[in-house]
């Protein structure tokens, strides 16, 4: 389950200022799309926003609380991507702690297989988000709150994928998570750099780590 993150910037409980806050928001995802983290500017977000400078100063005291709100503002909207894999894989063990026989053991690699480059793909399709997501861990090098933050939603995801592991017996699920983890942002990285992503590759790949993790924990 991912970590909650919360907002540093001025909230405000009126339609019209919640709905200038988003459209601020909004409008640093895509100049941090466009120009990196660097290209975040209180002008250029109001010339972006199409809202008043005064506006972003007023929400915002700072580039980094604007910044700071900005990735909790897109981990909140790509949250879905994340659950959905979390309930597809938490599914599979419901299904085999009700019947064993149901899914047959070497056919569980297979399902998870599955669901990952599903995942993958649509991440990937998703291309944006992984400029944000690359940029927003690049900055937290420079910014200690971003970091923590950064933290926050990584131990998330690793605590997910790591108590799925340990309910499937693995002595080692914490390394399994990490060892998963970073497979999956390395191909989702290098698919969106070069534009393309090879199927096959994609499910030797995967498959190969899940098979790895899976031998063990029998």
């Amino acid at each position: 389950m991912q970590q909650p993150l919360s907002y540093v910037g001025r909230i405000t409980h009126r339609a019209d200022g919640e709905a200038r806050r988003v459209a601020i928001l909004e409008a640093t995802l895509r100049l941090i799309v466009k120009e990196g983290v660097r290209g975040v500017r209180h002008r250029a977000v109001a010339t972006e926003a199409q809202v008043p400078l005064a506006s972003t100063t007023y929400y915002f005291k700072d580039i980094k609380d604007l910044i700071s709100d900005a990735l909790t503002y897109f981990a909140e909207k790509t949250l879905w991507m994340n659950n959905t894999l979390e309930q597809k894989s938490f599914q599979l063990l419901e299904m085999l702690e009700a019947d064993s026989e149901l899914i047959a053991p070497d056919k569980v690699a297979a399902h998870l297989t599955d669901f990952l480059c599903e995942h993958i793909q649509t991440q990937v399709n998703h291309r944006d988000d992984r400029i944000l997501e690359v940029a927003f861990h690049e900055e937290a090098l420079r910014n200690p709150a971003l970091a923590e933050a950064i933290q926050l939603l990584d131990n998330g995801f690793i605590q997910t994928i790591e108590q799925f592991f340990a309910a499937l017996g693995s002595n080692t699920a914490n390394a399994d998570a990490h060892q998963l983890l970073g497979l999956i942002r390395w191909v989702e990285y290098q698919s969106v750099i070069s534009g393309e992503l090879d199927s096959d590759f994609l499910q030797q790949t995967v498959g190969a780590c899940i098979d790895k993790i899976l031998r063990v924990i029998k």
